[in-house]
């Protein structure tokens, strides 16, 4: 079968559009407010039509580009589901800081790339998980097993 549309990019704006009405529809039941004095609507209505366009503008051209058929990478795909299950799985166990990156070092089995990176790119995606998460958003939960 000849693909003659470029279809990765045509579904990408599609989802893309869709998850910007899905959010501008659901924040408009909330009130709306003005630039200066924003209502808990204002962000989500603005950010999902801003979503929306950004959408279209990645799907419209895309149905006159030619395209390539899609492959699916079952191996990358396996793994990355894996290595998701795997997370919630360990995290209260473990603690966030082990679990992400054991969690992250699952995910790039089939990579590549060389061990030395592989673990540079794990203890960041550990450190970011650290920030973001206990720290930043203050959630409560164990950053090692012994803080369980």
């Amino acid at each position: 079968m000849k693909i003659t549309r470029d279809i990765h990019d045509l579904v990408g704006g599609l989802l893309m559009a869709a998850a910007g009405l899905y959010f501008a529809a659901h924040g408009s039941q909330y009130a709306f407010g003005t630039t200066a004095r924003m209502g808990p609507g204002y962000f989500p209505v603005v950010l999902g039509c801003v979503l929306f366009v950004l959408g279209l503008l990645v799907a419209l051209p895309a149905w006159w580009r030619r395209g390539q058929a899609i492959e699916v990478q079952w191996k990358n795909l396996g793994w990355s589901i894996f290595a998701l299950v795997f997370f919630a799985a360990a995290l209260n166990r473990l603690g966030v800081v082990p679990a992400s990156f054991a969690a992250c070092l699952l995910a790039l089995v089939p990579s590549p790339m060389r061990l030395r990176t592989r673990l540079v790119v794990c203890a960041s995606v550990a450190l970011l998980t650290v920030l973001i998460f206990p720290l930043g958003l203050q959630m409560a939960l164990p950053l090692w097993p012994w803080s369980a």
